[in-house]
């Protein structure tokens, strides 16, 4: 086995000083060069974010404004027109029909004894420009001596041309005169009978047929009912 002098254990010992610095150099070069990718990786993050975050206000703040514009048109078209549609005496209104009807005798009357008969359903008016555009009325007839019921339906009311409905807005009361055509079970049984239809002051409601032009069906009584719901 050779023996390796003395300047050849130097020089080894040097390149391998040598190699180790180069690796150790190499080392801290790629991890510097790491940390600047990583510091130019989170400046870019950084400016994007904050770009976006500007881009937002911006966009926001534009449409915030565009909104309100938008808004203020509608609201202020709305309000005039609002204004100009909404003529006098136009209203809608429904409710239920609750009655008594009773046969009032000539003499020795009791109410005890006298027959009666209970009506209940509904109703709903709508009326523009103080001219009535839909009336119908359905409701049941229940004799208390366990007579036989049954249905009557009011339609086609058609107020009188020469006169004018009443109507008065303050108190929510509102009159008018015509013709309708009531049945029974779904038959016509008195066309263009004379009819009136009232509500008062908001909350009550009545219709009275005209006795002769149904043949004394209701007793020469009124209908009777309330009003649930008013628009106006």
């Amino acid at each position: 086995m050779e023996i390796p002098n003395l300047m050849d254990l130097i020089l080894l010992v040097y390149y391998r000083g040598l190699g180790i610095y180069q690796k150790e150099t190499n080392k801290k070069r790629l991890k510097k060069q790491d940390n600047a990718l990583v510091l130019s990786l989170k400046i870019i993050l950084v400016s994007c974010i904050s770009i976006i975050f500007f881009l937002s206000l911006v966009l926001s703040s534009h449409y915030e404004r565009s909104y309100y514009m938008i808004f203020a048109q509608t609201d202020q078209r709305n309000t005039t027109a609002g204004t100009a549609s909404r003529p006098e005496n136009t209203f809608s209104a429904i409710g239920q029909i609750s009655s008594l009807a009773i046969t009032v005798p000539e003499s020795g009357f009791n109410i005890t004894n006298a027959f009666k008969v209970i009506l209940t359903g509904e109703w709903n008016l709508s009326v523009k420009n103080g001219t009535v555009t839909n009336f119908a009325v359905d409701f049941l007839a229940s004799p208390m001596d366990g007579g036989r019921p049954h249905i009557h339906q009011i339609a086609n009311f058609k107020p009188y041309a020469n006169e004018e409905p009443s109507v008065a807005k303050e108190d929510k009361s509102f009159t008018v005169n015509g013709t309708a055509d009531i049945k029974i079970n779904g038959l016509t049984v008195w066309d263009t009978a004379d009819i009136s239809i009232s509500i008062s002051k908001g909350s009550s409601f009545n219709i009275d047929p005209d006795d002769e032009d149904t043949e004394g069906h209701f007793g020469d009584q009124q209908v009777y009912g309330v009003v649930t719901r008013l628009i106006s």
